[in-house]
């Protein structure tokens, strides 16, 4: 009994022999190993219960298996106007945004739904550290969210997230784009939604009356997924 508790928390290892354990090395033992990822989450979630965190962009898209791309710090996201502790503010990047849906626990800790993740780099592009990152997950991202999901995380936001994450998903979604912008509700007429900060254009949207001045690849030309 004492054995099966020690390999249930991560002290024991197995060997290649039936019954025969390892006492596993200090820096690997116990139920977090070595090196993990989110342990300054997990200390500062531990020490404040409270604390509105949780794991967002590219950090969520590796935890759910959309991205082998590790960022070089943990990306976390913390609601406005939250004290953010000083461990996680020195060993992660922190954001705010306010997710309207409840994060999914992974791994322990709290992680932002696909479909969080989409409406977040819409609603929030400068938070974005790696816009390849994204364009290469993005047909599997909008692949796995749902209509109701992306409609929930929407909710009470301004028009232009709307717009911006319609213009994003126009390559690898086409039939999303539409259902976020219909035809009727865009064009030269719509007003004008900036995607990134006023200033030089990368390109224009007609079609989404969309000035883009920050990505650095045209949402037009992504494919989804075959």
């Amino acid at each position: 009994m004492v054995a099966d508790r020690l390999r249930k928390l991560g002290w024991l290892l197995p060997t290649e022999t039936a019954g025969v354990w390892e006492f596993a090395p200090a820096a690997h033992a116990g139920p977090i190993g070595h090196g993990d990822q989110f342990l300054e989450l997990r200390a500062s979630l531990a020490n404040r219960p409270s604390l509105d965190a949780a794991v967002c962009l590219t950090s969520a898209l590796l935890a759910h298996g959309l991205t082998d791309r590790a960022p070089d710090r943990l990306e976390v996201a913390v609601k406005k106007g939250a004290s953010i502790p000083e461990g996680l503010h020195r060993a992660t990047r922190v954001v705010v945004f306010d997710s309207n849906l409840t994060p999914e626990r992974s791994r322990g800790v709290p992680v932002h739904l696909p479909a969080t993740i989409l409406v977040h780099v819409a609603a929030r592009p400068a938070d974005v550290r790696s816009w390849g990152t994204i364009a290469d997950a993005l047909p599997d991202l909008v692949d796995v969210v749902t209509p109701a999901d992306i409609e929930a995380e929407l909710a009470g936001r301004p028009r232009s997230v709307r717009v911006r994450l319609a213009y994003l998903s126009q390559g690898v979604a086409p039939d999303l784009a539409d259902r976020l912008l219909p035809a009727d509700e865009g064009g030269r007429s719509a007003p004008k939604v900036w995607f990134g900060p006023r200033g030089s254009l990368k390109r224009q949207s007609a079609r989404f009356s969309v000035a883009d001045t920050l990505l650095p690849f045209d949402p037009a030309g992504l494919l989804p997924v075959t």
